[in-house]
C-alpha cells in the first residue's frame, strides 16, 4: 500500500511538473526583454489581510476573489495559518484551486509558518521540521504555487546555522524535486536577515530548487536596497512589504522608487507583491496605496 502511495504521489507531482513546464518557459523567453509590459505582475500576500481571517470577517477560501474585486489583482500568494490544518486535504485544496481558476487568478506562493524550525540544532526537530513541511509542498504543487517560503531563524554561530539550514531546507529541497515548487528561505529574523549568510546558504545547496523571497523591509540593520539586489537572483517572486505611509503616500521606511529602479534593472520578472501589514489603516486602502506606488515605481523605472 505505502509503495503504491508513493507511487501515485510521484505521479500526480508529475503531471502538475509537465503541465506548468509550459506557462514557465513562456515567462523566461519574455523576460529577456527587460521593457516587456508583461515582464512584472501585481501580487498580494494573504498576511495583509491576517487580522480580518483572524475574525472572522474574511473567509480563507474568499480571499483570493475578494482581492480580484477589490483591487484589481489577479496574483495570490497564501499563508499558512488560514488553511487550518486543511492544507492536506486533497478536496478542500481542489475547492480552492476551483475558485481560483473559475475566477482567472494565478496562485503564486504559500508563506508557512511551522512551530518545527527547519535550522533547529536539534537533528530530531529538523526531521520534525521537513515531515511536516512535505505537507505543504503538495499543497503548493497541486495549487500551482511556483513556491513555499520557509524560516530560518533559529539563529546563534553562522557557521553552524548555516550547516542546519543546509540540511533541513535541502532535504525539503530534494522532496520538492518532482514538482515546480521552489523552496525559498525569507529573510526573518537573526541570520537569516544577513544577505551574505542567505548567499552562503543558497551556495552551499547549489539545488535547483532552492531560493530566497527578498522583502523589502526584513533585512534588519542590513542595507535593504543593497540585500534586495544581492538575493533578487535566486527570488521566484519579490515581497514588496509596506508598513505606513507618509502625508503624500510615499512610504516612510523604503524608498519604492529606488527599490523598483533596482528590481527593473535586475533580470528578475515575475510577481511583485503587496505585502500591508499597517495598523490603524484598512488593508484594502493600504494595499490600493502600496499597489500605486508599484505601478509609480516601476514606470518611472522604465522611462529613466
Amino acid at each position: 500500500m505505502e509503495v503504491m502511495q508513493i507511487q501515485t504521489r510521484r505521479l500526480f507531482l508529475q503531471s502538475i511538473a509537465l503541465g506548468s513546464m509550459a506557462v514557465s518557459v513562456g515567462v523566461d523567453l519574455s523576460a529577456k526583454n527587460k521593457s516587456n509590459p508583461n515582464r512584472f505582475q501585481i501580487g498580494i500576500q494573504e498576511y495583509t489581510f491576517n487580522r480580518l481571517l483572524r475574525s472572522g470577517k474574511l473567509k480563507h477560501l474568499n480571499y483570493p476573489s475578494m482581492v480580484k474585486k477589490e483591487l484589481g489583482i489577479e496574483h495570490v500568494e497564501y499563508w499558512s495559518r488560514p488553511f487550518e490544518g486543511k492544507h492536506t486535504d486533497k478536496k478542500f485544496v481542489a475547492e480552492l484551486l476551483r475558485r481560483t481558476k473559475g475566477e482567472g487568478i494565478s496562485n503564486v506562493l504559500i508563506l508557512v509558518d511551522e512551530k518545527h524550525e527547519l535550522d533547529h540544532e536539534k537533528k530530531s526537530e529538523r526531521d520534525l521540521s521537513v515531515d511536516l513541511h512535505k505537507g505543504w509542498i503538495d499543497c503548493a504543487a497541486q495549487l500551482g504555487c511556483d513556491a513555499i517560503r520557509v524560516n530560518c531563524r533559529m539563529g546563534g554561530d553562522p557557521k553552524d546555522n548555516l550547516k542546519r539550514a543546509v540540511d533541513g531546507v535541502g532535504r525539503l529541497c530534494e522532496y520538492a524535486k518532482g514538482t515546480p515548487v521552489k523552496v525559498v528561505i525569507e529573510p526573518h529574523g537573526r541570520n537569516s536577515q544577513n544577505p551574505d549568510w542567505l548567499l552562503a546558504v543558497m551556495k552551499e545547496l547549489d539545488h535547483s530548487h532552492a531560493g530566497i523571497l527578498p522583502d523589502f523591509n526584513n533585512f534588519g540593520s542590513y542595507d535593504r536596497y543593497s540585500a534586495v539586489e544581492k538575493t533578487l537572483p535566486y527570488a521566484p517572486a519579490v515581497c514588496a512589504k509596506a508598513l505606513k505611509f507618509d502625508d503624500e503616500g510615499n512610504e516612510i521606511h523604503t524608498d519604492y522608487f529606488k527599490m523598483l529602479k533596482i528590481v527593473h534593472d535586475s533580470e528578475f520578472s515575475g510577481v511583485i507583491s503587496i505585502e500591508f501589514e499597517g495598523h490603524g489603516v484598512d488593508p484594502i486602502v493600504g494595499s490600493r496605496m502600496t499597489k500605486k506606488l508599484i505601478l509609480e515605481g516601476l514606470k518611472r523605472a522604465r522611462n529613466s
